[in-house]
């Protein structure tokens, strides 16, 4: 099951890459384009990491703190998502880092009352730092790559 999530995340990188270096060029309105095309991408993930929270599991945990990783991983993406949709960077809009942040704790707060999930706050952490890693190198990236 983990393996079929991680081959979607891939494959989205993989459209996003090719459309952003390869489509979105030829055509006049590239920003504007791309964050259209961000925004449906961001929309798409955050229906997946929804679903995916509220459905029942049958992971086995063979594979230690895997479930943090995932978190992790997806609110880092999430992240990204959410900044290259928006028009000015992330860090300047308040109420989309609390929209994160709100969304990472009501995924916590409805698992909770579900009887086949359970709700840990470890996994709240881990969606936190997702978004605070993303937060804090994102700036330094770009900043770099701008040059």
């Amino acid at each position: 099951r983990y393996r079929i999530r991680l081959d979607v995340l891939l494959y989205i990188h993989i459209f996003v890459n090719c459309t952003q270096y390869y489509i979105a060029p030829l055509l006049h309105e590239k920003r504007a384009l791309m964050v259209h095309i961000y925004r449906t991408i961001f929309v798409l993930t955050f229906l997946f990491i929804s679903f995916s929270a509220f459905t029942p599991t049958n992971s086995d945990g063979s594979i230690p703190y895997l479930d943090k990783v995932l978190h992790f991983s997806a609110f880092l993406f999430l992240t990204f998502l959410l900044d290259a949709s928006l028009r000015n960077p992330i860090s300047s809009q308040k109420y989309s880092i609390f929209f994160l942040v709100a969304y990472a704790a009501s995924i916590e707060f409805i698992q909770y009352f579900l009887p086949y999930r359970s709700a840990e706050s470890l996994d709240f952490l881990s969606d936190l730092l997702g978004i605070l890693v993303y937060l804090y190198f994102a700036p330094k990236i770009y900043a770099k790559t701008s040059k």
